[in-house]
């Protein structure tokens, strides 16, 4: 099983200097999901347990078994870069995935904000990565430049065709939200990825026992 928390150190500060001045001093904080022993990375998968994958929708994590909205932003900053951990689809899953998704996979981070309720707000989307190359490691993206955030904001996944970045299997009250109206919880080659800037999109549809394996960068004042 590969490992979900490999981040390079140097990789991150590299991203955190070219947002802050040299003279500034910052800290330096990973956004993501807490670990689970349980959970294991969805491709190629097993005949119990089948090759999944976040398709074309913007995915936020809801719980990890005892911590909520693990991914909502604790203290003001600035998003420097994102990561994913990808799991290692066959090649024949390659193409069935490029074929019924919308072509090859790709992502990008997104900063939301809760209007109400299920309802929430784009407030700034990445540029989209492709990610095939780095199928079966976990790699980071610096973003272009630093994005500010404050204490509420949410971050969450845009995968406008694809990404093999499931964990299956984790405890019965992890789950994760996807920009889905309720009729289309299970259209899942329906485009209902969320990226008109200042638009509001209802995240109705739950997906649970599973983990969405991406995090953020982000760096705050100390």
């Amino acid at each position: 099983m590969m490992s979900r928390r490999a981040l390079s150190v140097t990789v991150a500060l590299a991203a955190a200097a070219l947002a802050v001045p040299a003279a500034a001093l910052a800290v330096v904080t990973t956004l993501t999901d807490p670990a689970d022993p349980s959970a294991t990375p969805s491709c190629p998968g097993t005949a119990a347990t089948p090759c999944t994958v976040v398709s074309r929708t913007t995915a936020l994590q809801e719980q990890v078994n005892d911590t909520r909205t693990p991914f909502k932003v604790a203290a003001a900053g600035r998003l420097v870069g994102w990561q994913i951990t990808l799991s290692s689809p066959t090649p024949s899953q390659i193409r069935y995935f490029d074929t019924t998704e919308g072509g090859a996979p790709e992502a990008a981070i997104a900063l939301l904000r809760q209007e109400q309720g299920l309802d929430y707000r784009l407030d700034y989307e990445s540029p989209l990565q492709p990610l095939q190359a780095y199928f079966g490691r976990t790699v980071t993206f610096a973003l272009p430049r630093s994005v500010p955030v404050v204490r509420g904001d949410e971050i969450a996944l845009t995968v406008p065709t694809w990404a093999p970045a499931l964990e299956l299997t984790a405890g019965s009250r992890s789950a994760w939200r996807a920009s889905r109206s309720r009729s289309a919880c299970g259209k899942v080659t329906v485009q209902t990825a969320q990226t008109l800037l200042g638009g509001t999109v209802e995240y109705y549809c739950i997906y649970r026992t599973a983990l969405v394996s991406f995090g953020a960068i982000e760096i705050t004042s100390p």
